[in-house]
C-alpha cells in the first residue's frame, strides 16, 4: 500500500459518495459568501465570524461523519450521518479546542527561546526568520502528529487526550503516513496554485470568477477529507475492523 493507492482509493470511495458528499460541500461553502455579500465592509462582525467558524465545525463534521458511516456499513443516509453528526460534533469540537490548546503550549517556550536568542539582534528580517523557524517547526511537528486526533474521537469515541495521544502513537514512525501528509500537502499546494491563478485571469467578470473559484472549491475539498479519513483507516496500528475498499 502507498500513498497513491491511498489517493486512488480516495477517488473511487468520492465518486461513490459524490452525490452526498457535494451537497455538504456546497451548504459548508455558501455560508461564508452570504456572510460576505450581507456584511460587506471595513468591520468584522464578531456574530458572523462565529457564524461561519460554527458553521464550518458542523458541515466538518457532517461529511466526516457521512464518510465514516459509508465506509464501515455501506450507508449513504443523510439522515443516518445527521444523527452520527449530532452526536459526535461537541466531543469533536472539544478534541480540536484541546488539540489547539495545545499547539499553543507547543508554541510558548518556542517563542521565549526565540526571543532570547534573538535579543542582540538588530537585523529585523534576520531576527524573524529566525522566530519564524523556532516556532514553525514544534507547531508543525505537534500538527503532524495530532493531525488524526480528531477521526479518533469520532472512530473510537476516545476524550480529547486520548485521541491526541492515539494521534501521536499512530502517527509515530509511520512511513506511509509520511508519504500520504506530503501527498496531501502538495495536493493541497496544487489546490491553492490553481485558485491563484484564476485570480489572476483579470479578463472575466469578478463575479464570474468568484462562482468558478467556488464551484472548484467545492469539488475538491470534500476530496481532501475523503483522503484523510483514508489515511486514517489505511495507517490504523489497532485491530478495529473498519472495512477497506
Amino acid at each position: 500500500m502507498t500513498a497513491i493507492d491511498i489517493l486512488k482509493q480516495s477517488f473511487i470511495f468520492y465518486t461513490r459518495l459524490f452525490n452526498k458528499i457535494f451537497w455538504l460541500s456546497v451548504a459548508s461553502s455558501v455560508i461564508p459568501l452570504f456572510h460576505t455579500a450581507v456584511f460587506s465592509g471595513d468591520q468584522v462582525s464578531v456574530l458572523g465570524t462565529l457564524m461561519i467558524v460554527g458553521v464550518s465545525w458542523f458541515f466538518s463534521v457532517y461529511m466526516m461523519a457521512l464518510i465514516h458511516q459509508f465506509s464501515t456499513e455501506q450507508d449513504e443516509s443523510l439522515k443516518s450521518a445527521l444523527s452520527l453528526t449530532g452526536k459526535k460534533l461537541a466531543p469533536i469540537i472539544m478534541t480540536n479546542l484541546a488539540f489547539g490548546f495545545l499547539v499553543i503550549l507547543v508554541m510558548i517556550p518556542a517563542i521565549l527561546i526565540g526571543g532570547v536568542l534573538t535579543s542582540g539582534l538588530n537585523d529585523e528580517v534576520l531576527k524573524n526568520s529566525i522566530m519564524t523557524v523556532l516556532v514553525a517547526g514544534p507547531v508543525v511537528l505537534a500538527v503532524y502528529h495530532g493531525f488524526l486526533a480528531s477521526y479518533f474521537t469520532l472512530v473510537n469515541d476516545l476524550n480529547p487526550v486520548e485521541a491526541i495521544k492515539a494521534s501521536y502513537n499512530q502517527t509515530k514512525n509511520n512511513k506511509l503516513y509520511f508519504r500520504g501528509i506530503l501527498t496531501l500537502f502538495w495536493g493541497f499546494v496544487l489546490y491553492l496554485i490553481v485558485l491563484n491563478l484564476l485570480k489572476l485571469m483579470i479578463a472575466l467578470n469578478p463575479f464570474v470568477l468568484g462562482m468558478i473559484e467556488f464551484t472548484f472549491s467545492v469539488f475538491v475539498l470534500p476530496l481532501f477529507t475523503v483522503f484523510i479519513y483514508r489515511l486514517f483507516v489505511v495507517t490504523k496500528k489497532t485491530d478495529d475492523s473498519d472495512e477497506e475498499l
